[in-house]
């Protein structure tokens, strides 16, 4: 047996996740937490599998690790690994059918009625013995609980933080965009009207999502896009609250016209005559599309959208949804 066969047989899978997890989130504590074991656990973990392989994998850089050239190959070859033991793992479920266990999914808030929910009633018709626990997650935590294997599926929207189409730990499958309309009180000039140009707003006080996220950014682009900056005078991460701000008159809002939401007698929704819209899309681990569940679960997720979301209308498109803003509900 040559020594490649050998250190092929010995590498521990659990040591190379330590190891992918320290590749992603940069230091040793970091990546302790997210696989729930202690920094010096994973110290021990760490030296082990150099030892395995029988070359230094990380170096000192200050109060940092830092990969040796032997240690980055060894990430690239851990994604392979990794990702091939995922599609083993589905295969051998798959052979089983698959109508037994459980899948869990993680999604941003307003996702959860309108995709999560729908999703996982279609799956446990055809499934009945199948479980599907959902959780609200944000971009970040959610790819940290994907990536140790708390969850299976995320559903997202475009993110800074959110993988690449070609990033090697994860894959992610397009569910088509949101559309955004404009919420205004029943007493504003446009409230009567069935579109408005966003630019005709230019003056108004604006009610947004927490600073930063996937909306607010979003609703700054948007704006941008057809020549001002919005005066955001409020702020809620509730979509009832902000509803409620513009309501009293407190501003105007952006509001996803998927999340079905519940509008007060004192809100009119107006169009807006540019398109404004996210992009939503499913992640899972790499190789992990072979499991029947998550399969299932996919697949359903992608029967709702061409089911119960119709093509987005609108007259004029506005390049406002950055593919680098965060996420929100």
């Amino acid at each position: 047996m040559d020594r490649t066969v050998k250190v092929i047989c010995m590498i521990s899978v659990p040591r190379l996740r330590l190891l992918l997890a320290l590749h992603e989130r940069g230091t040793l504590q970091a990546a302790a937490s997210t696989l729930h074991i202690s920094t010096s656990a994973a110290s021990q973990q760490l030296a082990a599998l150099g030892k395995e392989v029988g070359v230094q994998l990380t170096e000192t850089d200050g109060r940092r690790l830092r990969f040796t050239e032997a240690g980055n190959v060894l990430v690239d070859h851990a994604y392979a690994l990794v990702a091939q033991i995922e599609r083993a793992q589905g295969d051998i479920l798959a052979a089983a059918n698959g109508e037994v266990g459980g899948i869990t999914v993680g999604g941003f808030a307003t996702a959860i009625p309108s995709l999560l929910i729908p999703a996982a009633g279609l799956v446990r018709r055809e499934r009945p013995r199948l479980e599907i626990d959902l959780r609200e997650v944000e971009i970040q935590q959610g790819l940290s609980q994907l990536g140790s294997g708390e969850l299976d599926v995320v559903v997202a929207v475009d993110s800074a933080g959110a993988p690449t189409a070609e990033a090697p730990r994860f894959s992610r499958a397009s569910l088509g965009v949101d559309a955004f309309d404009v919420a205004v009180s029943v007493a504003h000039p446009l409230a009567g009207n069935r579109t408005a140009a966003l630019a005709s707003l230019k003056a108004q006080d604006w009610v947004s999502t927490a600073a930063g996220d996937a909306c607010d950014q979003l609703l700054h682009n948007a704006c941008l896009a057809v020549g001002f900056r919005p005066r955001v005078r409020h702020r809620a991460n509730d979509w009832l609250a902000i509803l409620a701000l513009v309501e009293a008159q407190m501003g105007v809002a952006l509001v996803p016209r998927r999340a079905h939401l519940p509008v007060p007698g004192g809100v009119a929704i107006v169009s807006p005559a540019e398109r404004i819209q996210r992009h939503i899309y499913a992640i899972v681990r790499c190789g992990a599309t072979t499991h029947p569940a998550i399969s299932a679960y996919l697949s359903a997720l992608t029967r709702v959208v061409n089911e119960q979301w119709p093509a987005v209308q609108s007259t004029h498109d506005v390049p406002c949804a950055d593919e680098n803003s965060g996420p929100t509900a």
